[in-house]
């Protein structure tokens, strides 16, 4: 059995093959959080250069970013676009509205 630091480095190795691509979903709220992640993909900081693609088509995502409050009202179109995600799948909550 591999230790945890092999486990790591074989992780680190594999992320570092293909650049992750992002499907963004947006429950409401405020669009303050919407800003600052399309602000992220414009030439001021341009994470595109690093190979971050923000798609619209949730079969081709690496990350499912969401931002606003995830409530009843879109919980079944949320988990419709998580299942259509391919494996390996990774959420990541942005903002205080979607973390809590």
């Amino acid at each position: 059995m591999r230790g945890p630091r092999a486990l790591w480095q074989a992780w680190v190795r594999r992320s570092r093959t293909k650049s992750p691509w992002i499907v963004h979903f947006d429950c409401g709220g405020c669009n303050g959080c919407d800003i600052e992640i399309l602000d992220t993909l414009m030439p001021r900081f341009s994470a595109e250069r690093f190979g971050v693609i923000n798609v619209g088509d949730p079969r081709q995502g690496d990350i499912l970013l969401v931002t606003g409050p995830a409530n009843l009202r879109n919980a079944a179109v949320l988990r419709s676009v998580y299942d259509q995600m391919a494996e390996p799948k990774v959420v990541v909550a942005v903002g205080s509205c979607a973390a809590h």
